[in-house]
Order: structure tokens, then C-alpha cells, then sequence
């Protein structure tokens, strides 16, 4: 009988809790303090809309939210006015 030995990947293997974390989590700061750091580093990478196109995309929504109520609306009068005929 022949007994695998272990190959190189398995003996590299990283322990599951610590996958994903490529900075040392000791130099970080824990709790609240950590938290609001983040935060910051995070909301710093947003890159905001310009005042003219936030007009221009939420003119953009409004439109079609509109349009899909008129639609619906006018669905829902012709199957009203279908069950009028049918059941009156």
C-alpha cells in the first residue's frame, strides 16, 4: 500500500478566519475608533455626481417611474373594463 504525502499547497494552507485579510489586523485599531477610521477611508473613495447630472439622472428616474404608472394604470382600466362587460 502507498501513503500520500502531503504536497506543497496543502501545507500552505491558511487558516480559514485569517483568508482574505492581507494586512497584519494587529496595527488596526478595534472598536468604534477603527470603525469611524474606515468609514472615512471609505467615503473618501466616493466619487460624487456633478449638480447637473444628478439632475439630469433623477429627471432620468422620474421619467420612467411615470411612464410605468401611466402603463399600469391603463392596464388596470382595460381589465376593468373588461370585467365590467363580462360579469354586468
Amino acid at each position: 500500500m502507498v501513503k500520500s504525502t502531503p504536497s506543497s499547497k496543502t501545507e500552505q494552507r491558511l487558516d480559514p478566519a485569517s483568508r482574505g485579510h492581507s494586512k497584519d489586523s494587529s496595527t488596526e485599531p478595534k472598536g468604534i475608533p477603527g470603525f469611524i477610521q474606515e468609514t472615512r477611508a471609505e467615503l473618501g473613495k466616493i466619487v460624487w455626481p456633478s449638480r447637473r447630472q444628478l439632475i439630469g439622472e433623477s429627471a432620468g428616474v422620474l421619467l420612467i417611474v411615470l411612464a410605468f404608472a401611466s402603463f399600469i394604470y391603463l392596464v388596470d382600466q382595460v381589465f376593468a373594463w373588461v370585467a365590467t362587460q363580462l360579469f354586468s
